[in-house]
Order: C-alpha cells, then structure tokens, then sequence
C-alpha cells in the first residue's frame, strides 16, 4: 500500500539565500536517504523562509524517517513541540481525491508533465467549514477530478499538491457517505473560507503556486 505524507519545514535565520545551492549539492545523498527510509516519490517547494513536503512511502516502511543529509539538516530550523526536536512537521491530511491501493495501480503508464505545489491562508475562524465541505466532496463524490489531488493543513496554512495532467483511475472507491449535499457553485462557497494573496497575479489570488526545489520519482521496480 501507498502512504501519501506533506510536512512542513522552517528554514533558519540566514541560510534561505544557500537554500536553493545546497539542495543541488545534497540531491543525490538526499535521494539516497529517502530511498531507504521507503521513498518512492517526492517533491519539495519553496515559500519565503519555509519549505513544504510531498511524500509517496512504502506502508511497511514508517515510521517514514529519513536522515538528512548533515550540510541541508543544518539549514533547517528544528520544530517545538515534542520531546526530540524534529525539523520535518506533519501536515494533515483534510482532503484527498483518490486513494491509491498499490503502487502497480496508483502509477501504471502515468507520465507526469508536472508536479505542482500550491499554497493557501485559511481565515482560523473558517477551518471547520473548510474541512467539512470537503470532507464532505471527499466522501460523496470520490475521484471527482485528479486523483492525485491532496491537501494538507498546519496550523492556517494548506498546501496542495497534484500532477499533471489529472487522471483518473476509472475504478473510483465507494465513498463513506450516501449523502449528495456538495453545494454547487463550489467556488463562490469556498472564496470567504480564505486571506487571499496581495503579492500574486489574479490567477493565484487564492493558491500561489510554489518553487519546486526538489524532486524524484522511483522507477518502476526500484526501492
């Protein structure tokens, strides 16, 4: 079984400019580590001084720990919370469009012209609607429009991420909700829940497209 991961990462005080070098310095070792932590897919993206992760894994290989390679973990501002600092946060999973069952299915004959990560400001006082709603989407109409689609949530922050051109399955999983109340018109009900952009052009006033930094995809066969 496919695991899909985001994670959220900080980049420390100074070291943003170095960012982009070090990544290119580091890619094969960096491969290398997530390989053998059960990686078979990823891609990372930029935004001012935070980097944001999207993951493909092995199920028998998490907990999905991957040791970075020393000169971009040094780089990396580590995250408070727990009892061993980590650089690497987890972001939750509040929306899927389809769930991969293995990887023969999940990525048989698909080329990927894009991976493309996008980033969004939810207003804190509209997080709840925002789930629901799509939830809501998520279990009523699954596999509605790219099953690649999924986004993440870390505090008000939600990353997307997906490859182009969609594609569908054709074999869409039975839903958890016999329910069909996806309001129409999604976009004008989705516009309040966010802070728009005041930095981007019209077509990214809600999702700013991100950097990608990073990328690398197993072939078929390869651990």
């Amino acid at each position: 079984m496919v695991e899909r991961l985001m994670y959220r990462l900080a980049i420390a005080n100074g070291q943003g400019e170095r960012l982009a070098e070090t990544v290119r310095e580091s890619a094969e070792a960096l491969e290398r580590a997530l390989r053998q932590a059960g990686a078979r897919v990823c891609a990372v993206y930029r935004w001012e001084s935070q980097l944001f992760a999207y993951v493909e894994a092995e199920t028998n290989a998490l907990p999905f720990r991957p040791d970075i390679p020393p000169p971009l973990r040094a780089m990396l501002a580590p995250w408070p919370g727990e009892q061993r600092p980590r650089i690497a946060a987890p972001m939750n999973d509040i929306f899927h469009d389809g769930v991969p069952v293995d990887w023969a299915s999940w990525r048989k004959g698909r080329v990927v012209e894009r991976r493309v990560g996008s980033l969004a400001r939810l207003k804190p006082e509209q997080y709840a609607s925002y789930v629901f709603y799509h939830y809501q989407l998520q279990e009523e109409q699954p596999e509605k429009f790219n099953q690649t689609y999924i986004i993440g949530s870390h505090e008000r922050l939600i990353f997307s991420y997906q490859e182009l051109p969609s594609s569908l399955s054709g074999r869409p999983r039975r839903g958890k909700l016999d329910t069909n109340r996806t309001p129409d018109g999604w976009q004008d009900v989705m516009d309040p829940h966010f802070e728009p952009w005041t930095d981007t052009p019209a077509s990214e006033r809600i999702w700013r497209e991100l950097e990608c930094v990073f990328s690398f995809e197993a072939a078929d066969g390869e651990v």
